[in-house]
């Protein structure tokens, strides 16, 4: 991606509308990190799709176990995969400075 494709968004000053600035507008742009999570969690989604149809097909009851266990394991790894995506976006936005981070004190607080 080339920076020139993205817009620059102005900063304009309060009460006098004057532009004292800008920013990027790429501020929702996906990491790879992000990207990847994404695309597993695509797959897996289409996966549970597949499933789900199956299910509706009305299968023998032991088929038909298996592929809600198996819809379960999927679900787990989907919420494994959303708190991936939840960390690598968390991680984004602290690079780009969108995040405010906690101060930790040193010394104990004064009663």
């Amino acid at each position: 991606m080339k920076s020139r494709n993205f817009p620059a968004i102005p900063i304009i000053e309060a009460h006098s509308h004057r532009i004292v600035g800008s920013f990027c507008s790429t501020m929702d742009a996906v990491s790879q990190e992000e990207l990847a999570a994404l695309t597993q969690l695509r797959e897996l989604t289409t996966q549970a799709r597949d499933i789900k149809a199956l299910i509706r097909n009305n299968p023998p009851e032991t088929e038909k176990i298996s592929l809600e266990k198996r819809l379960k394991e999927l679900r787990a790894e989907a919420a494994s995969w959303q708190e991936k995506r939840r960390q690598a976006t968390h991680e984004k936005n602290v690079r780009l400075g969108h995040t405010i981070l906690p101060v930790e004190e040193d010394h104990p607080p004064t009663p």
